[in-house]
């Protein structure tokens, strides 16, 4: 399993473009991994920063002629005519679409074991999952198969299957990327994302999506970093909880300044708030942002209603999501204070980080590794947690806040699974975010 950067893409397009096309291309239509679903024919000859660099699209994200099926059988067969601003930036920018990738279902999931498609497997573990709903993007990447891919994140789902994989997730604040030509499940939390082996490869996508390409550098010796023990380092499986700690020791090592710190308001956490708010937000918000989804797609697919799509998912979980909120919808009262406890999350995460002036929150992406495939259940401090709410545990209520977040790969056994790193910043600081990771990749690196 050799994984590809951004640099070594493009020489190798450059020493023989369509030999190096091809095979990949060879690849993942040979995947056995159940990763790539549709497999492109070629468009990544253009002169750019990114001339004929392999990238993969979730398969809700539009890429003018490929099919989106957002990985649910109401939309098999949907091929969109147009793509959004930010798939035809990086196309423009020489990037070489080479398909579209597994999700968990319709993006309800943190696993990507798709009932209609099958499960994407993780190319560490292929008996484990790749993290969802963003699974096939990640695993596309440790996989080797593409430099970089793109995904998208509602409550962690850039993050979760980056840890689990061993590569870069990076969410950006929400609405920092443009929303056309993705399905909008959630307009408060949703957002697109950019997966690579490399912060600084995931950098110069994000540059390029953004025209911000300003990247601080920041010594390890500059770093002040809040440690959340409260809720975000409690609960873990003890490989997590050994590297992570592993990880900090090694960045105050370096000189970094850590300092304890705790993500709350008025008393309360930001999980606690997450807990409460999150289904509800996303619920509610579907109901209203579906409709318009499926209002814009042509016949047959226009004449669909939220509950013809409910009755046709594919996967047990998500078939009981859909049909849930369209049985039982979530009263305006009900969303109107899911709202306030947005804001309240966003007054905790400001407050945590300008009351000790500091870079960056840290602390382990998930609770967990990757857990295999079909497992239900896992055990945390002898506590039995649905696999779900224990992957989207850290992530969640940064995703509902609208906080930029990255996960980084830290130094595991030989062997092991791999674990990551979150790094959660400033609302609108995601240049300083990816300057901070850069900063602290480095220092695990040595």
């Amino acid at each position: 399993m050799t994984r590809l950067s951004i640099d070594q893409a493009r020489a190798r397009h450059e020493s023989g473009a369509a030999e190096f096309a091809n095979h990949l291309r060879s690849d993942a239509r040979a995947d056995q991994h159940g990763i790539f679903w549709f497999v492109s024919d070629g468009s990544g000859d253009a002169a750019g920063p990114l001339a004929g660099v392999p990238f993969g699209v979730k398969d809700n994200v539009a890429v003018a002629g490929m099919p989106m099926t957002c990985g649910t059988p109401a939309f098999r067969g949907y091929v969109p005519e147009a793509e959004g601003a930010m798939i035809a930036s990086v196309r423009a920018a020489g990037a070489d679409c080479l398909g579209k990738v597994g999700l968990h279902e319709l993006g309800f999931g943190t696993t990507s074991n798709n009932g209609m498609m099958g499960p994407v497997r993780n190319p560490n573990d292929t008996s484990r999952v790749p993290g969802g709903s963003s699974g096939g993007s990640a695993a596309a990447v440790a996989a080797g198969l593409v430099a970089f891919a793109i995904g998208n994140d509602t409550g962690g789902s850039m993050r979760i299957p980056g840890a689990y994989c061993g590569v870069v997730g990076m969410r950006p604040t929400t609405h920092r990327y443009p929303a056309g030509g993705a399905i909008m499940l959630s307009n408060s939390r949703d957002t697109c994302g950019v997966f690579a082996n490399s912060v600084a490869d995931v950098a110069l996508v994000d540059g390029i999506i953004t025209a911000d390409t300003e990247l601080p550098k920041i010594a390890a010796s500059e770093l002040r970093l809040g440690v959340p023990r409260k809720d975000f380092w409690q609960m873990l499986q003890p490989e997590v909880a050994a590297a992570c700690e592993a990880a900090l020791q090694k960045l105050a090592a370096a000189g970094a300044t850590v300092i304890e710190t705790e993500v709350t308001i008025n008393g309360v956490g930001v999980h606690e708030l997450a807990e409460k708010g999150a289904f509800p937000m996303v619920a509610y918000e579907t109901m209203h942002n579906m409709p318009t989804f499926i209002a814009g797609l042509p016949e047959p697919y226009r004449s669909l209603t939220v509950a013809d799509v409910a009755e046709q998912t594919a996967s047990p979980d998500v078939h009981a999501i859909m049909e849930h909120m369209v049985s039982q919808p979530i009263p305006r009262d009900v969303y109107e204070q899911t709202v306030q406890m947005r804001h309240d999350m966003l007054a905790a995460y400001a407050d945590a980080l300008h009351r000790d002036n500091l870079h960056a929150l840290v602390y382990p992406t998930v609770p967990m590794v990757a857990p295999e495939i079909g497992q239900e259940i896992v055990v945390l401090d002898g506590v039995d947690w649905p696999v779900f709410q224990a992957s989207i545990r850290n992530t969640d209520p940064g995703s509902m806040a609208g906080q930029p977040a990255i996960t980084v790969p830290v130094p595991v056994a030989k062997g092991a699974l791999p674990v990551g790193l979150g790094i959660e910043c400033a609302v609108d600081a995601d240049r300083l975010m990816l300057g901070v990771a850069a900063a602290i990749e480095a220092c695990l690196a040595n």
